[in-house]
């Protein structure tokens, strides 16, 4: 009976830090997730995914317990100009008819230096999954947090702009993502 009281006592010590972590709450602004990419013809231009969820539970003190998912709407993820936005929902770029939302979830954090981390996670992508690591700067002030990020992703590895679209006549593979997030401490 003693042996079975110190090891519930040990797995309770070792649960704590799970209840330490802070949950926030995400503000959605056109401007929290961004995305550049290039034209074959060299020229660059930007999008935004505008409709997103986030599930932070984020603490710096408890990074091992600490997570974080996003889900994205596709049909939200638009450059604002009217041919590319007609092309990308469509079956060779986001295929949002069969794959309509892009989910990342991060369970792995390291601090990397001032106010500097790593969230190491995966993006699912078109039905298509692959680990991403994404730098990110995080500034707390009370209880509001302040996370700017930024990664670079291979398109084609998620399968967007495949098959002929996949030549770099049509589009670079690399997309550069940022993220620039505002959240409050629920």
């Amino acid at each position: 009976m003693i042996r079975f009281a110190i090891f519930f006592l040990a797995l309770l010590a070792g649960a704590a830090p799970a209840f330490a972590v802070t949950n926030w709450i995400a503000e959605q602004t056109p401007e929290t997730i961004t995305w550049e990419g290039t034209e074959g013809n060299g020229n660059r231009f930007s999008g935004r995914c505008t409709a997103f969820i986030a599930d932070i539970a984020f603490d710096a003190e408890a990074l091992d317990a600490s997570s974080v998912t996003v889900v994205i709407d596709m049909m939200s993820c638009l450059t604002g100009e009217k041919q590319k936005d007609e092309y990308l929902p469509a079956e060779g770029w986001f295929n949002v008819a069969d794959y309509p939302k892009a989910v990342f979830e991060a369970k792995t954090f390291r601090h990397d230096g001032g106010n500097r981390y790593l969230a190491e996670g995966t993006l699912t992508l078109r039905g298509n999954t692959h680990p991403v690591t994404l730098p990110f700067a995080l500034d707390i002030d009370g209880g509001k947090a302040h996370v700017t990020g930024e990664t670079v992703l291979n398109r084609l590895d998620f399968g967007v702009g495949a098959g002929q679209l996949a030549s770099p006549d049509v589009a670079a593979q690399e997309v550069t993502v940022r993220i620039d997030l505002t959240a409050t401490k629920s």
